[in-house]
């Protein structure tokens, strides 16, 4: 949680928060500018990540992506800010789902579930879009090494009604909702990269060899857990609509590696849909595969 120094250094985001949405998508612009041609942030890294995901791509159809991604990231950085003042009306008003029957049915069946999304859109205003449904919302982060930092985001999703729970905490989180019979969202972002020792899977991502997380799939299937894709789509600045997608329902009956190269699979879909709202300044393709790091 925030202690009151922290709440002290943080309050010129608070105000800023106050600002009309129109008027912060106006600075956004005026940052996009900063961070592009100014500064320079990532180009390398970006440029990069795009001519290796996009080869039947020409040089000026990938610097247009570029640009879009750009702009975009600094509407998803002031939109995160925007959320301290933001309310749950509003969230549901500009972030909707199209289906959440799909939910609310294992919810009927008395089942918990693992949600899997991505550094797609804007997913914090996704963490907090899904309150419409009737689980308890588990939120599983990995802390942020920038301590104020971290205690704002954990504060941004404890006052929507989530329970951020660090990652090591995970397993314990899903004994204790069994033993006390609660159903639980218990929701990931699922396109993290690995730590180099705790790599097990490769598969092919956007045309390259990447490794994959596979924490998720082993919780769905230890516990019987149905895992479910969110579908994301930005519908226009400031506007997300976003669609289940059944990955298993029954994970105990699945192969090794289904579940993960299924959410894989939709993920790179979801991407060349609109590329431009992905992370693509997040160094995803870090790690090189090699006789050790092979799939198992």
């Amino acid at each position: 949680m925030l202690k009151i120094s922290d709440k002290i250094i943080l309050s010129p985001l608070w105000l800023f928060s106050l600002l009309p949405l129109r008027f912060i998508y106006f600075l956004s612009s005026g940052l996009y500018y900063i961070i592009y041609y100014l500064v320079g942030y990532r180009r390398k890294v970006v440029s990069e990540n795009l001519k290796k995901s996009f080869p039947e791509k020409d040089r000026n159809e990938r610097k247009a992506i570029e640009k879009k991604f750009y702009r975009h990231l600094c509407d998803y950085f002031f939109e995160s800010i925007y959320m301290l003042n933001m309310s749950m009306s509003e969230v549901t008003h500009r972030y909707k789902t199209t289906n959440p029957e799909l939910v609310q049915e294992i919810y009927a069946k008395g089942k918990s579930l693992i949600l899997l999304t991505t550094h797609y859109g804007n997913w914090e205003w996704a963490a907090i879009g899904w309150h419409q449904l009737p689980h308890v919302y588990i939120g599983i982060y990995k802390p942020l090494s920038n301590k104020i930092f971290d205690g704002l985001f954990i504060h941004l999703r404890n006052r929507y009604g989530s329970i951020p729970v660090p990652m090591k905490q995970t397993l314990r989180v899903i004994i204790d909702s069994k033993k006390n019979d609660d159903l639980i969202i218990l929701y990931t972002v699922g396109d993290q990269r690995p730590m180099k020792s705790e790599i097990h899977y490769w598969t092919n991502f956007l045309n390259q060899d990447t490794p994959v997380i596979t924490g998720p799939e082993k919780l769905a299937k230890k516990f019987d857990l149905p895992v479910v894709f969110i579908d994301t789509k930005k519908i226009k600045r400031g506007y997300y609509q976003a669609t289940y997608r059944m990955i298993s329902e029954n994970p105990k009956a699945t192969s090794d590696f289904e579940i993960t190269e299924k959410y894989i699979r939709l993920l790179e879909e979801q991407i060349k849909y609109q590329p431009e709202y992905y992370l693509w300044s997040h160094k995803r393709w870090k790690h090189k595969k090699d006789k050790q790091h092979v799939s198992v």
